[in-house]
């Protein structure tokens, strides 16, 4: 536990773009297009969404996953009530092809290779930025979907508090407060949850409640400066204890059962920035362990653990920038009981370099990127992708394109595991998974920049998928012989109607097929539409509508697909401020009271009412 305080970070400082420097209520950078530094939607070649403070705040949801309902190309699974397993997809792609940054933290479980969203709350969320298509000439292994970058308070330095507290359906009760402290000229940033809910009988069979609760702590240092150095940390901290049901027949449908999962969190990150020889560099060490403890009828427990070094330089030559990288990452787990006989650590080791180029000129952009790795486990990969973006400066408009290649090396649970209770073993001579996608865009601006219109049309071949083989027993991780194809048009609208009303839609219509057959839980068509009005100087009302429409899943009890009906979640949030530091707030979710599912078998959540005050101080 040492060794996690001594390498928990934060986000970049000084003269280089982080969470710390990021203007949260800006949608005119975002840093997630470049590893160091930060740009100009404009000029990135992929489409870009991000979602503000103010967007989130007026939202008022209890998950992230709530929130990424309303972006395009994004897809949510998840299985029971908030706290459960909750997976994200972009653009059909696996939940472990896409890269989860949380302040600059890789955050996917090593053991699996995903991310689980089902603890992560938004009342600590300032910003969320997402970049869609293959970027693994950026960030290497997972990035073959894209990359969700989510910044909390812990890089804030505007200095105040706030606090939350909020309670209603399912006997759940939230709260959550932040302090931002001024040390000198550094600034500390202190910020902790809880929640607890009851929630349902995710089996469906009126039985006991499965409940959940989350607690959550980060710290972030930021702005110290020693000596011409740049220094910021960041430490984060959480526990989530689910109760599920499972099928304890082996019938494929879930029993009334009590079992329960804990998983412990710990991340941890400290960057060094610093200006040489005509260069910006930043130094980062990372690390994060997720700890996760099933008590069921076959209980286990596993461990994964990631570490990451790397070096990134950044130089300005006029339009022109060049960033530079060194990487180094390696990843590790153990599991108990552990009946595949794997080693008793099974760790892979992945070291790479990077370049970065970026040129800019007054209506036309150019990028190109590329990335080798070297891999202990597999053969070494190299990835690369180009783009333009060309400004019709006279229209207000702007196209954009880009190919480029993607990579996903097998989880060590893919490789090394053992999952008794589902029949599930691992393979150690799996291949890494292999993706090239392009992408076309155009964006219009039209009515003084007041309404924002984008469509992209994205195509990719996703080479040896890896699967789980039913046909063996125990079940079996495989590569496929054949390729799976995903494509799809994204369409977004922001649009400021007037003073008081401002609405942001989107729609996604996908097609996912590997070998010609549908691929399970890729909704054929996504829409989402959120409507905000400023009633007057206190009150604000948020309505938002996010549609997922029909999708396969797989049936266990007989081994076949089974199609999920479309579905419609509408909510409502009303904040009123009473002064200009209190106010109360009321939200409603599914409030059409819709009976739907996300995964086979998994009861979804009922109408949900809401109420909380809120506490402001700066």
């Amino acid at each position: 536990m040492k060794r996690l305080f001594l390498l928990s970070v934060a986000s970049l400082a000084g003269f280089y773009s982080s969470a710390a420097a990021q203007p949260v209520n800006s949608d005119e950078i975002v840093t997630v297009g470049v590893r160091i530094g930060e740009m100009s939607p404009d000029d990135i070649a992929s489409p870009v969404s991000i979602l503000t403070q103010t967007e989130i705040e007026n939202r008022n949801a209890s998950h992230v996953s709530d929130i990424l309902r309303s972006l395009p190309g994004l897809s949510v699974n998840r299985s029971g009530p908030g706290g459960s397993l909750t997976q994200l997809r972009v653009r059909g792609s696996e939940a472990n092809h896409v890269l989860v940054l949380i302040d600059g933290i890789e955050v996917a479980n090593p053991t699996a290779g995903e991310f689980d969203f089902a603890g992560l709350r938004a009342a600590d969320i300032r910003r969320v930025e997402v970049l869609r298509g293959e970027q693994s000439a950026l960030y290497g292994s997972d990035a073959i979907g894209g990359v969700l970058n989510i910044i909390t308070s812990a890089g804030s330095t505007d200095t105040g508090w706030r606090a939350d507290i909020e309670a209603g359906s399912f006997d759940t009760i939230d709260g959550y407060a932040n302090g931002i402290i001024p040390i000198g000229e550094a600034r500390l940033s202190i910020a902790g949850g809880a929640r607890s809910t009851e929630g349902y009988d995710i089996s469906g069979l009126s039985g006991e409640k499965d409940g959940a609760r989350n607690r959550n702590l980060n710290i972030g240092l930021n702005a110290v400066e020693i000596g011409g150095v740049n220094l910021s940390a960041k430490l984060g901290l959480s526990r989530l204890d689910t109760e599920f049901d499972e099928d304890s027949d082996f019938d494929g449908r879930l029993n009334d059962t009590n079992a329960e999962t804990q998983v412990d969190r710990v991340i941890g990150r400290i960057d060094a920035g610093f200006a040489v020889g005509g260069f910006d560099t930043v130094l980062t060490a990372s690390r994060q362990e997720t700890t996760t403890d099933t008590q069921a009828g076959f209980s286990s427990r596993s461990k994964g653990e990631k570490t990451n070094f790397n070096a990134v330089s950044r130089r300005t030559f006029g339009n022109s920038v060049l960033s530079l990288l060194g990487e180094w990452e390696e990843e590790r787990y153990e599991i108990t009981p552990n009946f595949a006989f794997a080693p008793t650590a099974p760790k892979n080791e992945t070291a790479a370099l990077a370049a970065d180029y970026n040129w800019t000129g007054s209506n036309l952009s150019l990028s190109a990127s590329a990335r080798h790795d070297f891999n202990d486990r597999f053969q070494d990969a190299t990835s690369w992708r180009l783009g333009g973006v060309y400004k019709i400066n006279s229209t207000r408009g702007l196209i954009r394109g880009s190919i480029g290649t993607g990579v996903k090396n097998p989880s060590l649970i893919e490789l090394f595991g053992f999952f008794p209770e589902s029949n599930f073993v691992g393979n150690p001579d799996l291949k890494p998974e292999t993706s090239m996608g392009f992408n076309i865009g155009y964006e219009q601006s039209l009515m003084d920049d007041n309404l924002v219109v984008s469509i992209d049309y994205f195509h990719a071949d996703l080479e040896d998928e890896i699967f789980t083989d039913f046909s063996s027993f125990p079940f079996l991780a495989r590569n496929r012989t054949t390729d799976s194809k995903r494509e799809g048009v994204e369409v977004e609208i922001r649009w400021r109607l007037s003073d008081q009303f401002n609405l942001r839609s989107s729609a996604t219509f996908l097609d996912t097929k590997e070998n010609g057959v549908e691929e399970i839980r890729r909704p054929d068509f996504l829409a989402s539409a959120g409507l905000n009005w400023n009633v007057n100087d206190r009150l604000n009302l948020n309505l938002s509508l996010d549609h997922t429409g029909s999708q396969i899943d797989t049936d266990f009890a007989v081994f076949s697909p089974v199609t999920l009906n479309a579905f419609t979640l509408v909510g409502l949030s009303a904040i009123y401020d009473v002064d200009e530091n209190w106010a109360v707030t009321l939200r409603g979710e599914n409030l059409l009271d819709e009976n739907y599912q996300e995964v086979v078998g998994y009861a979804s959540q009922g109408r949900g009412i809401f109420a909380g005050l809120r506490a402001r101080f700066n």
